[in-house]
């Protein structure tokens, strides 16, 4: 089946799979070819696509919500956020978080900017727990 993860920015990734597992509202979706029709929220987490067979992850995503629809043999992923756990520099994201962490220390608590960083602290978070 023919896989695609889009953000506002790019296209994350396309390719053909023959499993893909999506972190949803309702729990994490498995997806093989000739899946039922639907379309699903997706939430903070990880997609995991498996090429050659399923259990055999081959590539996996970090996700910021959005979300997928699924015909036939296609999944189309609409994301907020996605990123190649693959291309992740750790000491950057580190180094991404201590800052966003640093901000939020140094704002008062009815800063209204203090959700933006929750959100990028949240993400940073994301990308450096797999």
């Amino acid at each position: 089946m023919h896989v695609r993860i889009v953000c506002p920015e790019h296209y994350t990734y396309e390719g053909e799979a023959a499993f893909v597992a999506l972190p949803t509202a309702d729990g994490e979706l498995g997806v093989a070819p000739r899946h039922a029709s639907e379309i699903c929220s997706v939430t903070a987490g990880y997609v995991r696509v498996c090429d050659a067979q399923m259990g055999s992850v081959t590539h996996t995503f970090a996700v910021d919500g959005g979300y997928a629809e699924i015909t036939g043999d296609e999944v189309v992923i609409l994301a907020e956020r996605a990123e190649d756990m693959a291309s992740v520099n750790a000491d950057e994201v580190r180094e991404r978080l201590q800052g966003f962490e640093e901000q939020l220390g140094n704002l008062s608590a009815d800063d209204a900017r203090r959700a933006y960083l929750y959100n990028e602290i949240a993400w940073c978070k994301l990308l450096s727990a797999n």
